[in-house]
């Protein structure tokens, strides 16, 4: 078809006149069956768009969504009137529609979820540009939670899992039935001393009262922020952490002896008494002529914070690292991508703390209708049953299935020396005292797990101990029905959860001014952009990197002698400087 601008009459103004016309194509024409892929053909229809925005809350992925919407319309598989390309789109749509109010859709919703419940707490911080700094949120369920087993408390931060690539950190425990637990959550700008001093504070503020111990990965902004704010809790470095890095030390130094140098390694891990490693660790370390290597120099400087010999007399409730935050992030990482925004990533944690609220009530149920599981005939054993959670009580007769395999070898007065009944490799003595009262074992795993070890049960068989005291049946692993509601001594006062606002009030009125935050930075190493070679980047000349003069170099500067002594300080020295590892450089 062509087209032209004429002028039919003086008094009219131009027209556009068709002046030729061809019926025919001048191209194949698509068929009936592909015409669907043509961008006029395909659309979204409003219900569509809700069906497909539930089932992607619901956490099902792009691929999933489309064949769950082809069942649901009897259409063969391809045949919807929507590409895959389609639905990805109508996602991006709906974040940069939310995107502009997320921050205080984020603080409008904890603000709500307060409103309904007292004990929810919510605390954040804004920048100089009034845009979000950290929250740190904690629902009802969690503050509960914290009162009966927040003696040991796990933490770590997950990256990249929000919009933002704001740093997820996250709180969690263990329950009665050895179930993963949620404390709090927050979400960071950074990881730096000061962030993590003022969560460790806020945390500190919202559950009223320190935990006995804390588990972290090496971090040593982390780690100095927890000996000034939680200075009263004892703090372990993660173990999984550390040996997940020995391949890459020792591989290449050990080569075939490497198996053997782990081997050594996991016997020294497993010592009871400090002076047994004190003792070991130097001959193991000579043995594979490791004296001078910065990581295992490392490894001995930070001893007390992953060595279990100098960790035995606190309560770690047998964990020792952070892998139990592993199944949180799992559930949460199902419905989240690193698009997600800050509204919709709060209610997926929601989501998982309503899960993990669901297992407990069905694992309490369980509690009532269990069956009888004993093993022997012993009152002990009754006792344990009758008391403890089914999660406890196994673990129990774990340890009083193995106490008829030790021998009594010496017995003084209140003092006992007991021994496996065979010779082995790893073949130990154990000190147990007990007057009838108190009972001390030395391999600490009573006040290290909260359940008796096999050697003081196995004194008690010996000795006609029928009941086992009521101070080495902890309340944190009795059944729910049998658990007193024990409040919190925090400086001599009840532990009472407090209903007013923790949120600074000025913030409270302007939250219609709080902006987004922007993207966060990440610890890791920098991306840099490739550097143009060859003649991409152009001609380039060539300048002296000291005085950045042209026509000479570095060596043969003529300023290099004035600019090197008046400029020269003194540098600061740093652990590479040194020959540590950073992660092995503890800030206090």
């Amino acid at each position: 078809m062509r087209i032209k601008l004429r002028k039919s009459s003086d008094i009219f103004p131009q027209e556009w006149h068709v002046t030729t016309f061809v019926v025919d194509h001048n191209h194949e024409l698509l068929s009936p069956s592909v015409t669907r892929f043509l961008p006029s053909n395909r659309t979204i229809t409003e219900k569509d768009e809700k069906r497909i925005l539930m089932l992607k809350e619901g956490g099902l992925s792009v691929r999933q969504i489309m064949r769950v919407i082809e069942l649901e319309k009897h259409v063969n598989h391809g045949c919807l009137p929507f590409l895959e390309k389609d639905v990805r789109n109508l996602f991006t749509k709906v974040r940069k529609k939310q995107d502009a109010n997320d921050a205080m859709d984020l603080l409008q919703y904890c603000k709500i979820a307060k409103e309904e419940d007292c004990k929810f707490q919510y605390v954040f911080t804004l920048d100089e540009e009034r845009k979000l700094e950290h929250i740190f949120w904690s629902a009802a369920h969690c503050i509960d939670w914290y009162q009966k087993y927040g003696d040991v408390v796990v933490f770590d931060t997950t990256y990249k899992i929000n919009a933002y690539q704001m740093p997820f950190g996250i709180f969690v425990g263990v329950n009665n039935h050895g179930k993963t637990i949620l404390f709090g959550c927050a979400l960071l700008r950074n990881e730096t001393t000061s962030t993590f001093r003022w969560l460790m504070k806020t945390f500190l503020s919202v559950m009223k009262k320190p935990p006995k111990t804390i588990i972290t990965d090496q971090d040593p902004w982390m780690t100095e922020a927890i000996s000034e704010e939680l200075a009263s809790t004892k703090h372990s470095f993660c173990i999984w952490h550390i040996t997940s890095k020995f391949s890459g030390w020792f591989t290449s130094i050990l080569r075939n002896r490497y198996q053997d140098w782990c081997a050594d390694f996991y016997k020294l891990y497993n010592l009871d008494a400090p002076e047994d490693f004190e003792r070991e660790w130097p001959q193991v370390v000579a043995k594979y002529e490791l004296q001078t290597n910065k990581h295992v120099i490392g490894l001995y400087e930070i001893k007390h914070f992953w060595v279990p010999a100098y960790l035995r007399d606190y309560f770690f409730g047998g964990m020792t690292t952070t892998g139990r935050l592993e199944s949180i992030n799992a559930f949460i990482k199902r419905f989240i991508s690193s698009h997600t925004n800050l509204g919709q990533f709060v209610k997926q944690v929601d989501l998982a703390i309503e899960d993990i609220d669901q297992v407990q009530l069905h694992d309490t149920m369980l509690e009532t209708y269990r069956g009888s599981s004993l093993r022997t005939m012993s009152p002990l054993e009754e006792q344990a049953h009758n008391i403890l959670t089914p999660y406890c009580f196994k673990k129990f007769q774990e340890q009083f299935g193995r106490a008829a395999l030790y021998s009594l070898i010496h017995e003084d007065g209140h003092r006992f020396v007991l021994k496996y009944y065979k010779e082995t490799r790893y073949n130990k003595w154990h000190n147990v005292f007990w007057d009838g009262e108190t009972a001390i074992c030395s391999c600490k795993h009573f006040q290290f797990w909260g359940i008796l070890c096999r050697h003081i049960l196995s004194v008690f068989l010996r000795k006609d101990c029928y009941k086992i005291p009521s101070q080495y049946l902890p309340s944190r692993w009795c059944c729910q029905t049998l658990q007193v509601e024990d409040r919190f001594q925090v400086l001599g006062e009840d532990f009472q959860v407090s209903g007013e606002e923790l949120l600074p009030d000025e913030n409270v009125d302007m939250l219609n001014e709080v902006g987004c935050p922007p993207i966060s930075k990440t610890k890791g190493r920098l991306k840099r952009k490739r550097v143009k070679g060859g003649r991409e980047g152009g001609k380039q000349t060539k300048t002296c990197r000291l005085c950045k003069s042209i026509g000479h170099n570095f060596t043969t500067c003529p300023e290099k002698e004035n600019i090197i002594t008046g400029s020269q300080k003194k540098k600061k020295a740093t652990p590479s400087d040194i020959g540590l590892n950073p992660i092995f450089c503890v800030k206090y």
